[in-house]
């Protein structure tokens, strides 16, 4: 349950912005409440789609992000004598960071394929 609330706060906006950056100003003006409702409902069966396809431009700064984790986990285990400062936090800071770049790797090469296969969902829908 923590696992699907936590990628729903880490996507949930970033694919908003996309949304509503990139879709809404490209013609979704209705005029009479037949186009309004027609439009809602394309809007809502593209969702999932445009899901897939933010999830996967968001994932890649995210990673990145996520590598400077080793250097903060080394800082955090040198200084562990200081209060405030644990050396558990500093290992498990560094297994991530070291785990980062091979993540962010993957993330870039997944990127193409998630973006054109969730903007391909939303178009098919």
């Amino acid at each position: 349950m923590g696992t699907s609330v936590n990628m729903f706060t880490r996507y949930g906006l970033s694919v908003r912005i996309c949304f509503l950056t990139f879709v809404l100003p490209v013609g979704a003006v209705a005029v009479d409440p037949g186009t309004a409702i027609q439009t809602a409902a394309v809007v809502k069966e593209s969702a999932p789609g445009l899901t897939r396809a933010g999830k996967g431009i968001v994932e890649v700064p995210w990673q990145l992000a996520q590598c400077l984790r080793l250097p903060l986990g080394l800082v955090q285990m040198v200084f562990a004598p200081l209060p405030e400062v644990a050396f558990m936090d500093g290992l498990k800071n560094t297994g991530k960071g070291i785990a980062a770049p091979f993540k962010l790797g993957i993330a870039i090469l997944e990127m193409p394929y998630e973006v054109v296969g969730g903007l391909g969902n939303a178009v098919s829908s």
